[in-house]
């Protein structure tokens, strides 16, 4: 299942991978935890999110509510920051899960 909309936090593409998944949390789980006896190791449920940054210089930061203490710097791409709220992890828990991240920048 692939979410390619650019533009999106990795917690937003995420929440619409989730939108199509959830309900089937505890399938993907018993699906998983079969394969990994049949394997003999951990792993068979991933959750993998990829990242391609096209802009090598990031993007204009939005200064409007800056938080307090904190400094955008420059440069700075504005899609770096992501969480994971209840229901992620919820997910990853049900569906025995592991997540995986990764970003890739060109320039």
């Amino acid at each position: 299942m692939v979410c390619r909309k650019p533009g999106l936090t990795v917690d937003e593409q995420i929440n619409q991978i989730l939108d199509r998944l959830y309900a089937h949390a505890d399938r993907i789980g018993e699906l998983a935890t079969e394969l990994d006896q049949i394997d003999g190791s951990p792993g068979s449920s991933v959750l993998q999110v990829v990242r391609v940054f096209e802009h090598p210089d990031g993007e204009d930061a939005d200064l409007t509510s800056p938080a307090e203490g904190l400094q955008i710097l420059p440069g700075q791409h504005q899609l770096l920051g992501w969480h994971l709220d209840a229901r992620a992890l919820d997910f990853l828990r049900r569906a025995h899960a592991e997540l995986d991240i990764d970003g890739y920048a060109y320039g």
